[in-house]
Parts: C-alpha cells; structure tokens; sequence
C-alpha cells in the first residue's frame, strides 16, 4: 500500500519555514561576525567601540587568532586593561588583563597558553591587593576548555546564538557594561561620561553597594598567597617578568589605613615583591594619587598616568613615583608608606571637593 502522499501545501509550508529559520541564523550570524562582540575576528567593525562582555574568552580570542605576533603578555584587573601597549615597545605586548583578575586565573590562563606553545620574552604583573584578602575573596572565573586545556569555542558556537546577538545589540546602542571600552585596536580607554572621582562621594557610593560593606572594608590581608606569584613566573622560566602595583588614590590608602588593614597589604605587597626582579608600588601615595582629575573612581587612571608607569617599568627611567620595596627593608616600607600618608593628610583638605 502506498503511503499517503503528503499535501502540496504542506510541503511548501516546511520549504519556507527552513528558509526563514535559515535566513534567521544567517542574519544573526552576519551581525554577531560584524560586530564581533567576542572578537573571534577584528572586532566591532560598525562603531570601531569592543565592550568588555566576557573579556577573559574575548581577549583569548583575538591572541590566538595570530599568538606569534606578539612576544609580550600583560596580566592583571581591570586596573591594569587600561596599561597601552605601545608604550612597552619594541616589545610586542598582549595585554590579557580583565576585571577582576586574580592570580588563580593568571596562572591558568598561562598554563594553557604555554599548553599552545607560547614562549613570552616578557612578562608583566599587575598585582592587586584582593587577591590577599584572607576571607570574602570573589570566586575566580577560569573558563572550563582552560582549565581542561581544551580547544576554545569556535566562532559559530558564539555567534548563532541569542546571548552574542544581545552583545552586538547592547554594543551598537552604546550600551557598555562598565566606564571603560576597548577602540578599533582593542586599546582599553576610559569612556568620555565616566563619573568624577569626588573622594568623599564615591567611596561612600562604593559602600553602599553591599549590605555587607562595613565588614568588607574591615577584611585582613595575608601574605600567603604571594607564593601563587613565584608559580605564576615559572610558567614561563625564559621570560624575563616584571610586576607592579597599579596606583589607587591616597584616600583609598588612607581608608585602609583607618580600617587597620594597612600593614597587612604592605606585608603582602613585600612578600610578592621578593619573587620579582623588578616589582614597583604606585599605590604608595603621591602627588600623581591626590589628585581628583586623572581617575574616575580612584582606581582605574587615564591614559597619561599609565604611560608613566609603561615607561618606568620597561625603561626604569627616574622614578618620580612609586617605590620598588624589592630595594628596601620590610620596615622602611611600611616607614615610606607612614610618611606618604603623613604628608597627604596634610595637604588633604585642600585637594577634596
């Protein structure tokens, strides 16, 4: 017996519903490809403006899209994004750093680059205070395939899908999930609205974020996991590794210091340092750290400031800022970090709004 011929109509309902299901996933992955949102290829090519969306799959990206063009990686937080690559020249840098960076992550993300063969000649540090935090830390975010050491995703895993479109939709309405952007060459800059830094003001609004903020403020710092950093810097034994503190204002210090949490960050800061040939602190405060105009937040600084600390890391050009503790005693650091405080709380009142 043959079977019931299917209808004419109901043939062609099929026909047009793949080609518009197809149309669909063409059509989505022709904008998440232009766009880029995960940078796959050459980044946004609509408005030239890469939003900060998932930077630790993003950055990976784009590095392994052409990992022999560079010879220099650049870890860190979202302090350190904002270091510009071509004052480190003629190293050919990669600045890996994303929000909040830790060390855990730091040494993943080179175990697996070093999995894919990359051989750095140079390798820079930004070193962050959270990561010796001895309770309260965020949880680190090392995505499954590096800690496997598997293949990344592949573009059109990413890119037919809902979650990229509302990326490229949110990037082409300027709809930037932090202050901060990435340009056409995928250099971080600090968006043209970002908020004032007012001292008083946001360092109350950064309290006013957590119900748990009082105890926050009050969390210790222990020297252990400065060892993590000697780990972080025998990935790569050929490279020559250079680490630094990315400055934050002196209120900031100044706030730790009330908290009673100063000594213990200086301990670890010191700790660190001795794994580093190089390591230079530009959270010491300073005349660069009272001022209100070159920060947004008193914690991610303008481009300026970061190219003083580019140079001074690569070229150890006068130091007119900063300390290298690696040169001193434990005790004169906490001394020079005593004074610092002494001489800002002196000229403090008159540099706050």
């Amino acid at each position: 017996m043959n079977p019931t011929p299917v209808p004419r109509a109901h043939k062609a309902y099929v026909i047009w519903l793949g080609l518009i299901w197809a149309g669909v996933c063409v059509g989505v992955l022709a904008i998440n490809s232009l766009v880029d949102p995960l940078w796959h290829f050459h980044g946004n090519q609509l408005t030239e403006k890469n939003y900060a969306f998932n930077e630790r799959q993003a950055k990976l990206n784009q590095l392994l899209s052409d990992p022999a063009k560079y010879d220099c990686l650049i870890f860190g937080s979202s302090r350190t994004t904002l270091l510009p690559v071509d004052s480190l020249l003629p190293y050919r840098c990669f600045n890996l750093a994303f929000s909040g960076g830790q060390i855990e992550e730091f040494i993943a993300f080179s175990n697996y680059l070093a999995h894919k063969r990359l051989r750095p000649s140079l390798v820079i540090v930004g070193v962050d205070g959270f990561n010796f935090l001895k309770s309260g830390r965020d949880p680190s975010s090392i995505p499954e395939f590096i800690a496997k050491q598997n293949e990344r995703p592949g573009f059109f895993k990413d890119y037919l899908s809902m979650d990229g479109l509302n990326m490229s939709w949110r990037t082409l309405i300027g709809d930037s999930p932090l202050p901060r952007y990435y340009d056409a060459q995928f250099v971080g800059r600090i968006q043209p609205d970002a908020p004032r830094f007012r001292p008083d003001k946001t360092l109350e609004g950064e309290g006013l974020r957590r119900a748990d903020a009082d105890n926050r403020s009050k969390r210790s710092y222990i020297s252990q996991n400065a060892a993590l950093y000697k780990n972080l810097t025998q990935v790569f034994p050929s490279a020559q590794t250079i680490a630094y503190v990315p400055p934050i204002s002196a209120w900031h210090v100044a706030q730790m210091e009330k908290n009673g949490v100063l000594s213990g960050y200086i301990d670890a800061l010191f700790a660190t340092a001795q794994h580093f040939p190089v390591f230079i602190d530009f959270a010491l405060p300073s005349p660069v750290t009272w001022r209100t105009d070159n920060t947004y937040d008193g914690s991610h600084y303008q481009p300026g400031v970061n190219r003083s600390i580019a140079q001074q890391l690569l070229f150890r050009k006068p130091q007119t800022w900063g300390i290298a503790p690696k040169t001193i005693s434990a005790d004169v650091y906490h001394l020079r970090y005593q004074e610092a405080l002494e001489h800002f709380h002196r000229v403090a009142p008159r540099l706050a709004d």
